[in-house]
């Protein structure tokens, strides 16, 4: 954990130089370990999205275990509901409008596009990657340290991060290992920054992207004065 106290608030300007393309999904259920074989699939139907700077390709996220019933481990159970999102820079954002109605091949399975739409990044002092790959993680405090240098070269003082569970992402011939990062009490600007940029390497594999998220900072407070 990573955590220092500050009362300031300082509001900041934003802008909307990325945005999300969202699109409705028809399609039951996906694998588990879905991220490159996403990335091929909109690679196919876009080449030019290696070119785009600070592009990222959201992972797709269904149902989670609950209620009596246990999610299987190799694949994902899509609702109606489900999203499926694409960060671009804002002038990209109505080419990949040309995927409404496309279906994309993911390994095995298929999924179909429609109803795009598009969304600014929302402005949040809590932010929550489910994936996040930096060349040094072998122990949480050099993930830390490592995520934490990256953000200085973006510019940014983060006071709160906490990092979690472990993920893999394969992709040929390699293994990302990743971990969950949250970060909190940000500043406007900064909020936009992190989630423009990403932090570490993958985010054309669903990793480094960040959304907003619940403050933790009652359940700090919470606990400090216990």
């Amino acid at each position: 954990m990573y955590w220092e106290e500050d009362d300031q608030n300082k509001p900041n300007e934003t802008d909307n130089a990325i945005v999300d393309v969202s699109f409705k999904v028809n399609c039951n259920k996906i694998s588990s370990d879905h991220a490159y074989d996403l990335f091929e699939a909109v690679l196919n139907k876009f080449p030019k999205i290696r070119d785009i700077n600070n592009l990222a390709i959201h992972s797709v996220y269904g149902a989670e275990s609950g209620a009596g019933w246990e999610r299987p481990e190799t694949e994902i159970y899509l609702s109606k509901r489900t999203r499926f999102c694409i960060r671009t820079p804002v002038e990209y954002s109505k080419e990949f409008y040309k995927l409404d109605g496309e279906m994309l091949k993911i390994g095995k399975y298929e999924m179909t596009l429609s109803r795009p739409s598009t969304k600014n990044l929302i402005i949040t002092d809590t932010l929550f990657c489910r994936t996040v790959v930096v060349e040094n993680n072998a122990n949480e405090e050099e993930f830390l340290q490592e995520v934490n240098s990256s953000l200085i070269s973006m510019g940014i003082n983060v006071k709160k991060m906490l990092c979690g569970k472990e993920h893999f992402i394969k992709i040929p011939n390699k293994t990302l290992i990743g971990k969950t990062l949250l970060i909190t009490d940000l500043e406007k600007k900064d909020s936009i920054k992190i989630q423009q940029l990403g932090i570490g390497i993958g985010k054309l594999y669903g990793c480094g992207i960040f959304l907003p998220h619940k403050s933790i900072a009652p359940v700090a407070v919470s606990k400090s004065s216990e």
